[in-house]
């Protein structure tokens, strides 16, 4: 029996040990998993550097290099302060220094 008993203890420390290292692949995936997504969250955010597609004012589509709407005038870019970084209006804070926008 003794035998037996120790066969059996090796057999299930083994399968602790791999259901814990397969639990921490899974926690850590969670993880990374969960951080990827938040990234993806930063870089769709208003905070980004890309140029408008439409008017915030009157929904006429824009160019990529426009500063300024051609058919209200509306201003499309807000400049950093400190920095003197262009970024689209909306933007509430500059990426580089984390100045407030206005």
């Amino acid at each position: 029996m003794g035998l037996i008993d120790g066969a059996m203890g090796n057999i299930i420390n083994r399968t602790k040990d791999q259901l814990s290292y397969k639990a921490g692949d899974v926690v850590s995936g969670a993880a990374i998993g969960g951080a990827s997504k938040f990234a993806e969250k930063i870089k769709g955010d208003k905070g980004s550097n890309k140029p408008l597609d439409k008017c915030p004012k009157c929904k006429t589509k824009l160019e990529a290099d426009a500063k300024f709407c051609p058919s209200c005038g509306q201003a499309l870019t807000v400049n950093c302060s400190k920095c003197n970084i262009a970024y689209p209006i909306g933007t509430k804070f500059c990426k580089q220094c984390g100045g407030k926008l206005s």
